[in-house]
């Protein structure tokens, strides 16, 4: 087996697997058991709900809440609803979208109770928003989520007498500023007599109205809960990551109001055709019925586990966990991320020890791999300011996201494909003037100074001090990874599966390489790589989703993780058309985002506060 073909066959089952593993189940009819969660089924709360927008105070948001109530009462749950009141604040952001002075709106939280055998147990909560944004029918953001929450409650129903009480909590105004989560657990003000009876909750929310549902977000000391998680959910998609993430970042759902509180769960979105978002487009018919699927089946997994067990999981530290190809979830206890550490370490000393490199040349190397990461994160800054982002408006830029996605992909191919050319140059000045070039590109079309000078004058820096030889980057980009992937443990040790399973796998294979015949090593090679750049390719897309259009760079990082497990495999040299291809290609893809009109999916708010995309 020569290296194109090991690199070839990896490629292409690590694409395999990402695919797998980002496509959601398919759905279930009305013919599914009573017991199972049936996406058609749910399909018809969804257009009900979603014949018209339902912002807070309109005909269609009263529409809804009569549909809603009278869809609980025949579930066969106590039905009650909660005044949720609105501070000047939301209600000046609600004139804003209304073009009118509010002043005597008032919201309404929906409560369906389902009585347990032990009413005294803490309850289980489902919960989801009923509102939507000004001008969109809201089909994903958020009739999806209450359409499930129905479901699931059926569900539950026909699998018997649960054994705590069940609580479908379909809240308000949770678009104006989370007003139904605060008024229910009491974030300011006394809480619902009801909010101190819930144990656990499981929420549901869209960003987007395809793809998986992510299970993004947990309570602290998630633990024991997450291990449940891995029992009884088959077809995952999460990461300990993700929930760190979340956590450090400004956004927020409902169920941030109850973690707050210090009220453990699961809150699950959908993030793929972001188009969708707040989007006057949000019809029943641009949500995919699998991705409703998907989010039932997790959801309704949990909820059972959770609604028919004697005792509700305790609070245990925090565990670093990842789904492997949406099939399994493997969890464990982060401080377990030590012993991946070792074990990897080991590894690499063993394949150090046979092959004894010079240390010079594994430090050439070292500068090598950061000269790649540093200029590989240029590319992504100066190429995102090229497509307008400086001055995009945000929905608008959702709606472009497959495109900006295709554009880092060939970005980071284009990368690898240059690495033959990531030589010392003589004289050393030549090679700081691809990254000075697109400092001034990244500058001259809205790129952030305070990003674009840092990145480039490191990129320069790097490149003047690159080595000769770069025989020992493999050795050097695992190395590194493993310092790196030591620092994550020591500061946040649920991030450790990102980096440290590609370490494992990187480190397996180098050892194989070491102390393997050569076939033998190089097919080691090829499986470990196909394993772990299919796992970081499913989670380079679900971060791409998450944050990406506003930092594409973050994909170095999934890059740097990889390096190990591609290195070995490319070959030594490519045909200069392969990446001066991929590079126009990606040119011309930020161009058409750039001069392309302004999505007609944007939300109608965002136009009228001034949000428009300027063309190029």
């Amino acid at each position: 087996m020569n290296r194109t073909i090991a690199l070839v066959a990896a490629l292409a089952a690590a694409l395999v697997w990402a695919i797998v593993a980002a496509a959601p189940p398919a759905a279930r009819g009305a013919d599914a058991p009573a017991a199972a969660f049936s996406a058609v089924r749910a399909f018809a709360d969804i257009e009900a709900l979603s014949r018209t927008p339902r912002p807070i105070g309109s005909d269609g948001h009263a529409r809804g809440v009569a549909y809603l109530s009278a869809r609980l009462l025949t579930l066969g749950a106590e039905v009650s609803e909660q005044p949720v009141p609105l501070d000047r604040k939301t209600l000046d952001r609600l004139g804003k979208w209304s073009g009118r002075t509010e002043t005597a709106v008032t919201g309404r939280n929906l409560i369906g109770l389902f009585p347990g055998r032990d009413r005294a147990r803490p309850a289980l909560l489902l919960m989801a928003h009923h509102d939507s944004v000004w001008g969109s029918p809201g089909a994903a953001d958020d009739a999806m989520g209450v359409a499930a929450a129905l479901e699931i409650a059926r569900a539950l129903r026909a699998q018997g007498t649960t054994e705590r009480d069940v609580i479908l909590l379909f809240t308000d105004s949770e678009e104006l500023g989370l007003n139904g989560a605060k008024a229910f657990f009491g974030d300011g003000a006394p809480p619902h007599p009801l909010a101190a009876h819930v144990g656990a909750i499981v929420n549901m929310e869209a960003r987007g109205a395809g793809g998986r549902a992510n299970m993004f977000e947990t309570g602290p000391g998630n633990g024991e809960m997450m291990q449940l998680y891995a029992d009884r959910v088959t077809r995952p998609a999460t990461n300990s990551l993700a929930v760190l993430i979340y956590d450090l970042m400004p956004n927020y759902t409902d169920y941030t109001i109850a973690k707050h509180k210090g009220v453990p769960g699961f809150n699950l979105a959908t993030l793929d055709r972001a188009f969708a978002y707040h989007s006057p487009l949000a019809t029943p018919a641009v949500v995919d019925p699998g991705s409703v699927q998907d989010m039932g089946d997790q959801a309704l997994a949990l909820a059972s586990a959770l609604a028919f067990a004697a005792e509700l999981p305790a609070r245990s530290d925090n565990a670093a966990f990842a789904d492997l190809l949406g099939r399994v979830t493997i969890v464990y206890p982060a401080a377990a991320g030590w012993g991946l550490l070792l074990v990897s370490a080991a590894l690499v000393g063993a394949a150090w020890r046979r092959r004894r490199p010079a240390p010079r040349a594994v430090g050439g190397a070292a500068v090598l791999i950061a000269a790649i990461l540093l200029h590989g994160a240029l590319l992504l800054t100066v190429y995102n300011a090229v497509s307008g982002s400086g001055d995009a408006n945000y929905y608008d830029r959702l709606a472009a996201l497959p495109r900006l996605e295709t554009v880092a992909g060939l970005l980071v191919a284009a990368l690898l494909l240059l690495l033959p050319f990531f030589r010392r140059t003589d004289p050393r000045m030549v090679a700081v003037g691809p990254a000075m070039a697109l400092m001034w590109v990244g500058l001259l079309t809205g790129g952030s100074i305070v990003v674009v000078i840092p990145l480039a004058l490191l990129a320069m820096g790097a490149a003047f001090f690159l080595p000769a030889d770069d025989s020992e980057a493999p050795l050097a980009a695992i190395v590194l990874l493993l310092l790196a992937a030591t620092a994550v443990q020591a500061t946040q040790p649920t991030a450790g599966p990102l980096l440290q399973w590609p370490l494992l796998l990187g480190a397996l294979a180098m050892a194989g390489r070491a102390w393997l015949p050569q076939g033998a090593g190089l097919a080691l090679t090829a499986i470990c790589a196909a394993a772990g750049v299919g796992h970081l390719l499913t989670q380079a897309h679900f971060i791409f989703l998450g944050i990406g259009a506003e930092l594409p760079a973050v994909m170095i990082v999934l890059l740097f993780a990889a390096l190990p497990l591609l290195l070995p495999l490319l070959p030594e040299r490519a045909p200069r058309w392969m990446p001066a291809t991929a590079l126009a290609a990606a040119l011309a893809i930020t161009l058409w985002v750039r001069l392309d009109p302004i999505a007609p999916s944007v939300a109608v708010y965002s136009q009228a506060e001034g949000g428009k995309k300027t063309k190029g």
